[in-house]
């Protein structure tokens, strides 16, 4: 490739980079991007792989669960899927409290997400 094309090309790879930041900033991100980018990023650096910290909440929600002698529940041992179903009812009552709340509705979203991740 000889060097005045290569430049030409710099410029333009420069220009279309520019164009799709430009973009970028005019689309609101969806919510679905928005779990995506939350369960994937610094969800996932606070607290590690989701199967590991939905399964500590299972094995605590479970200890809560037996400790409760006139419960229901007691003696089920809850999986991280059903944690990340149990929170999606939270999330869902949340809604039920002020249906225009976004983070819980992206908070739906990872939840669900995350639920696949377990199986990784």
């Amino acid at each position: 490739m000889k060097e005045n094309e290569k430049s030409e090309r710099q410029t333009i790879e420069s220009w279309l980079e520019e164009a799709d930041a430009y973009v970028r900033e005019d689309i609101p991100e969806t919510v679905l991007h928005e779990a995506e980018r939350i369960i994937y990023g610094d969800r996932e650096m606070t607290y590690g792989h989701p199967s590991k910290n939905l399964w500590t909440i299972a094995r605590l929600w479970t200890a809560y669960v037996d400790a409760a002698s006139d419960n229901a529940l007691q003696g089920k041992e809850f999986t991280a899927k059903d944690v990340a179903l149990m929170m999606i009812l939270v999330k869902t009552a949340r809604l039920a409290n002020n249906d225009s709340h976004r983070d819980s509705v992206v908070d739906i979203c990872g939840y669900a997400a995350l639920m696949e991740r377990c199986d990784e």
